[in-house]
């Protein structure tokens, strides 16, 4: 599981810098409303209206994706457009609520919650038509407007789950205990049997 909490302390340290920097000057404050509304945008009129069109308008040509989906490289703009497609080929009806997010200089981090159902392909599999809803964390890089880097984990794990590919938390012990138990009964059960041939015996 891509664990999370590095990014939520990597959150901390962005509200704390904000905090220091509220004495900074208007303009600094007006760029950083600017780049959390354009990433706003981004996951209304992309993901949200699943519309791949409208990636060139957010993205710099040389953005780099530093944590890509599986059989992507996450560099440059055509690679982000064929995930994009991926995944709204797996999730038609994905949906990204931004949650809350943090500025600092030109750099938004977004703590997001995803829901959709698997109604189509994903990863050379046919779709489980089960729901997701997961929370993860976007930190994109922005210049003139548009990103240039993004670094980003989801709790795959918990999707995995969800989608029936994983067992729950906690069932590889549980499934242990039954099989000890079982166990347990089968040689009760012998013993029984045991007991029974020699009373037969005598």
């Amino acid at each position: 599981m891509k664990n999370l909490l590095p990014l939520i302390v990597i959150a901390g340290i962005f509200a704390s810098c904000n905090t220091m920097n509220n004495g900074g000057n208007m303009t600094s404050n007006d760029n950083t409303a600017k780049n959390e509304a354009r990433v706003q945008a981004f996951y209304d009129q992309v993901i949200n209206a699943h519309n791949i069109a409208m990636v060139d308008s957010f993205y710099q040509p040389e953005f780099v994706d530093h944590n890509p989906d599986p059989g992507h490289s996450g560099n440059g703009i055509e690679d982000l457009k064929s995930g994009f497609k991926d995944f709204f080929a797996a999730y038609p009806d994905i949906h990204a609520k931004a949650n809350f997010m943090i500025s600092k200089g030109d750099t938004v981090m977004a703590y997001l919650t995803m829901t959709g159902t698997n109604s189509g392909p994903m990863m050379g599999k046919p779709g489980t038509n089960k729901q997701i809803n997961i929370d993860g964390i976007d930190i994109i890089a922005i210049k003139d407007g548009k990103a240039t880097e993004r670094w980003g984990f989801f709790d795959d794990m918990k999707m995995m789950q969800q989608l029936g590919m994983m067992p729950p938390p906690g069932s590889e012990q549980k499934m242990a205990e039954e099989g000890k138990m079982g166990k347990m009964e089968g040689m009760d059960k012998m013993k029984m049997e045991g007991k029974k041939m020699d009373k037969k015996k005598k």
